[in-house]
């Protein structure tokens, strides 16, 4: 569960929420009704953006989750899996995100902490009902 409210993001496709959770806070993009942003809401998070390594994703000294923003980019620190139709799927605070692949992850890293940089714009967030 998370706390969204609206937000003001004139890079945006969607309307703009600001997302708060217990590890950090960003404005992305709502794919609900505009009329329910405020409030609790449990929701799905979408990425529209393939990892690359070494450059939207790489190791991260800091073996805690986090979400952040720095200007246009939202910044996500979890644990990353690989599953074995190549999905890279990232454990943030018991919330999975999927990713797609650019390229295989180097080997001999198992389950890393990472810390991965993508554009606002293609982070949305989906209410969903439990």
């Amino acid at each position: 569960m998370e706390r969204v409210e609206k937000a003001q993001a004139v890079s945006l496709p969607q309307t703009a929420v600001r997302v708060r959770s217990a590890i950090g806070t960003a404005v992305v993009s709502w794919h609900g009704d505009p009329d329910e942003t405020d409030g609790q809401h449990h929701v799905e998070w979408t990425v529209d953006e393939d990892l690359h390594w070494g450059e939207n994703v790489q190791l991260s000294a800091l073996a805690e989750p986090w979400l952040g923003q720095d200007g246009n980019h939202v910044i996500l620190r979890g644990r990353i899996n690989v599953s074995e139709a190549d999905i890279a799927v990232l454990e943030v605070e018991g919330s999975l995100i999927m990713f797609g692949l650019a390229a295989p992850l180097p080997e001999g890293i198992a389950a890393p902490w990472v810390e991965i940089r993508v554009a606002a714009a293609g982070v949305s967030l989906y209410p969903v009902q439990l």
